[in-house]
């Protein structure tokens, strides 16, 4: 956790931008043990500052867009070579560290592939609305 911290993934920077998918999720996660460990001493002001000042790109919506519109069926798995997350708690309560590290590996390549094929698409698309 602290190696994660000295990253600045929780400070309310542009130094560090995380890039994902349901960051929400993640992000709090990480807070909720740093504060957890008195690592974070945070008070409301400061999380609802971390919210609406930490720059983010989450993939969530592209997902949910590229589901047409739907919540249900947009997981990052649907859409890229990727497994469910569903057996990490598993993985994590028996130690197995570097299959968490090779999932995790799994998602950020899937995550990164994923956001440079939306960018090819949605580049162009924006080119062409664009009003300047």
């Amino acid at each position: 956790m602290k190696v994660i911290l000295e990253k600045g993934i929780l400070e309310p920077s542009w130094d560090f931008v995380p890039v994902g998918n349901r960051l929400r999720f993640d992000l709090t996660f990480l807070w909720e043990r740093a504060t957890k460990w008195n690592l974070l001493l945070w008070d409301p002001g400061k999380v609802k500052f971390y919210w609406y000042t930490k720059p983010l790109l989450d993939l969530q919506p592209l997902l949910v867009l590229m589901n047409r519109g739907r919540f249900a069926g947009s997981s990052l798995h649907a859409f890229a070579e990727k497994e469910s997350g569903a057996k990490v708690p598993l993985l994590y309560r028996e130690g197995r560290m570097a299959e968490i590290i090779e999932y995790v590996t799994k998602e950020k390549d899937a995550a990164l592939a994923l956001l440079a094929e939306a960018i090819g698409v949605l580049g162009p698309l924006g080119d062409r609305r664009r009003r300047t």
